[in-house]
């Protein structure tokens, strides 16, 4: 399960990269057109947008598995143990309870992204929302993951 885990962690890491480089790519070519060929890309601001969206919701799982979003850790240091596995479990269940709000939002909002289009690019939303049902399932998997793995450590020791 832990090779899984880092399979999945690696490949987020990668899309997350792979995207960035597409976004660069489209920014670059929209500044080029805009001030060498005097010609604005129409399409450019669309997909640069999107693409952010994707790598916000994708950088969201990413990085609750590695353990880099911003954290004050001022209280969980100052605590003894056992209350500090209390707050390690409850700020877990709130992750939980996050990652299942964006999971059921995210199909409500894929169901209505199937009838609305995109105004530059005229592709379906879904395509741009389908990330966040995902993003969602993906932070659920992790913090369920992290809060079974805490919970067997416990017992272990």
């Amino acid at each position: 399960m832990k090779k899984f885990d880092e399979m999945l962690h690696a490949s987020l890491l990668w899309a997350c990269g792979i995207l960035m480089f597409g976004m660069m790519s489209v920014i670059f070519a929209q500044v080029v057109a805009r001030y060498v060929m005097h010609q604005s890309l129409s399409w450019s601001e669309e997909v640069g947008r999107y693409i952010f969206v994707w790598i916000s919701f994708l950088g969201l799982a990413a990085a609750f598995k590695s353990g880099s979003h911003v954290a004050l850790d001022l209280l969980t240091k100052s605590l003894t143990r056992v209350p500090r596995r209390a707050l390690e479990f409850f700020n877990g269940a709130l992750v939980v309870v996050l990652a299942s709000a964006l999971l059921v939002s995210g199909i409500r909002l894929l169901e209505f992204g199937m009838r609305q289009r995109s105004p530059a690019l005229n592709i379906p939303m879904a395509f741009v929302y389908v990330v966040e049902p995902v993003s969602g399932l993906l932070l659920l998997y992790f913090s369920l993951r992290a809060l079974w793995l805490s919970a067997t450590a416990r017992q272990e020791g």
